[in-house]
């Protein structure tokens, strides 16, 4: 069984050779909130995304791969806000 996934990177090369690499999910923590128009989270074993709308629950099994999987090792996508243009 592989390891599950703590992150996720998005890198992207410009043409004149900058590279930008950008952290896009990082684990759920106690601070973490969905707000009014949920967030995306990403199954550390599959990397299956779904939206939820809330964070009060202890774990969540996928709907790809049905393992149970503990809150805080969920993935979160940290630019999935109202304020980040997508």
């Amino acid at each position: 069984m592989t390891p599950p996934i703590t992150s996720q990177k998005h890198i992207v090369v410009s043409p004149e050779g900058g590279i930008k690499i950008t952290e896009h999910f990082d684990q759920i923590n106690g601070r973490t909130r969905a707000g009014k128009n949920g967030k995306q989270v990403m199954c550390p074993v599959c990397q299956c995304k779904n939206r939820v709308y809330h964070f009060s629950w202890s774990s969540m099994t996928c709907t790809s791969c049905k393992s149970d999987v503990e809150k805080e090792k969920w993935l979160v996508d940290q630019l999935d806000t109202w304020r980040t243009p997508r």
